[in-house]
C-alpha cells in the first residue's frame, strides 16, 4: 500500500468518527431522556389519579370496538335523542368539553370522542388518511345507532366526515378553522404543527414529554390561565402511551386533504346548515381572515366568541354552549 492509499483511508475512517461520534451522542441522549421521561411521567400519571378518577365520575365513560378499532367516549343524555358529535383537536381529548357538555339542551344525545391516537382510544393502527379516519369515526357513529347526527368539530376531521357524508348530516358547528381555500397552504405554513410535525422524530421528540406540550400549546392559546386541574387531566391523557407515536401522523403530508377540509365546506351547498364559530383573539387566526365570509361563504353563518383564543371552549364555554344550542333549537 503507498503512502497516498495509507492516508486516504485514514482520512476515511476520520470521516466516519466524525459522522458516528455526534449520532452516537444523540442516541445516548435520547435514552437517558427517555428513561427520565417515563419517571417523570409515571410520577405524575400517580399522582394526578385520584383526581382524574373523581373527574371520570361525573361523566359517562364508555370503550367499544368498532371494526377492529378501539373508540373511547363520553355518552350524555337520551338514547333516543338526537345526536349531537363533538370532534377535538391538538392536544386534546373529550375533556375539551367537559364545560360544554352540561350546558347544552338535555333532550340531545352528546357523543364527546377520543380521536383516534388521542387518550384511551385506537394506537394501533396506523392509517391516519383523513378520509379513512373521518370514515371510521362515522362507522363507530353507526355502531352507536346514530343515523343521522350533528357535527361539532375543533377538529379538521369534522370538515372531512361532513363533507364526505353530507347525508348522515344534520347540521355543523366548526370550530376554529380556514374557511378560505386560497389561504389555506399560505395559513397552515405559519402554523407550527403543519411544518415542524413533517418531522415524525421531531414531532414525536415533542409530544413525549406531554407535561411540557401541554404548557407549550395552551398558555398561548388562551385568554384565561388554564386551570391546574384542566392542565393535569390534559397532561394525564396526553401522555397515554403510543399518543405522543400516532398523533403526528395527522399532520403528514400525505393524509392532507385541504380540499376537502377547506375549500368544499366554503363553496358547496349543503342540505343542511353550517355554523362557523371564530375566536375574535386567536392570533393564527385574526378576525381580518374572515371579512369575506359573507360574500365568499354565503352557506356559512360566521359567529364571534368574545373574549377567546383559539381554546374557546374553555375559555368561554357558556358563549360556546349558548351558540350550539341556538345552532341546534333552530333546525326544523
Amino acid at each position: 500500500m503507498n503512502f497516498q492509499d495509507r492516508w486516504l483511508r485514514i482520512l476515511v475512517r476520520i470521516s466516519w468518527a466524525f459522522l458516528l461520534l455526534p449520532s452516537a451522542f444523540v442516541w445516548v441522549c435520547s435514552q437517558i431522556r427517555a428513561r427520565r421521561l417515563r419517571v417523570k411521567i409515571a410520577r405524575f400519571r400517580d399522582e394526578f389519579l385520584t383526581k382524574a378518577e373523581a373527574i371520570d365520575t361525573q361523566f359517562n365513560h364508555h370503550d367499544t370496538v368498532v371494526n377492529g378499532i378501539k373508540w373511547h367516549y363520553v355518552d350524555k343524555g337520551p338514547h333516543d335523542g338526537k345526536a349531537v358529535l363533538f370532534l377535538h383537536g391538538l392536544p386534546e381529548s373529550w375533556y375539551s368539553w367537559r364545560y360544554v357538555l352540561p350546558l347544552i339542551d338535555p333532550k340531545y344525545r352528546l357523543i364527546a370522542i377520543d380521536m383516534k391516537g388521542y387518550g384511551r382510544s385506537d394506537k394501533r393502527d396506523d392509517d391516519y388518511d383523513w378520509h379513512v379516519v373521518a370514515q371510521q369515526t362515522l362507522a363507530l357513529m353507526d355502531s352507536l345507532g346514530a343515523r343521522k347526527f350533528y357535527v361539532v368539530g375543533h377538529s379538521v376531521i369534522g370538515s372531512i366526515l361532513v363533507g364526505d357524508h353530507p347525508d348522515r348530516i344534520l347540521g355543523f358547528v366548526r370550530m376554529q378553522a380556514d374557511l378560505t381555500p386560497r389561504a389555506s397552504l399560505r395559513e397552515l405554513a405559519r402554523k407550527p404543527q403543519f411544518v415542524l410535525f413533517q418531522s415524525k422524530w421531531i414531532a414525536t421528540f415533542m409530544m413525549e414529554d406531554a407535561e411540557w406540550f401541554i404548557d407549550l400549546v395552551y398558555p398561548r392559546r388562551m385568554v384565561k390561565q388554564l386551570a391546574p386541574e384542566d392542565r393535569g387531566y390534559f397532561i394525564y391523557e396526553f401522555s397515554r402511551p403510543g399518543v405522543a407515536r400516532q398523533v403526528p401522523k395527522y399532520f403528514k403530508l400525505k393524509n392532507w386533504d385541504l380540499n376537502s377540509a377547506i375549500g368544499k365546506i366554503c363553496k358547496e351547498k349543503f342540505p343542511f346548515r353550517i355554523l362557523a364559530l371564530q375566536a375574535d383573539r386567536d392570533p393564527a387566526m385574526p378576525m381580518s381572515n374572515f371579512e369575506y365570509v359573507a360574500s365568499g361563504s354565503s352557506n356559512v353563518e360566521l359567529r364571534w366568541i368574545t373574549s377567546s383564543s383559539h381554546f374557546s371552549n374553555l375559555d368561554q364555554p357558556e358563549q360556546v354552549a349558548k351558540a350550539i344550542n341556538e345552532f341546534l333549537n333552530s333546525q326544523k
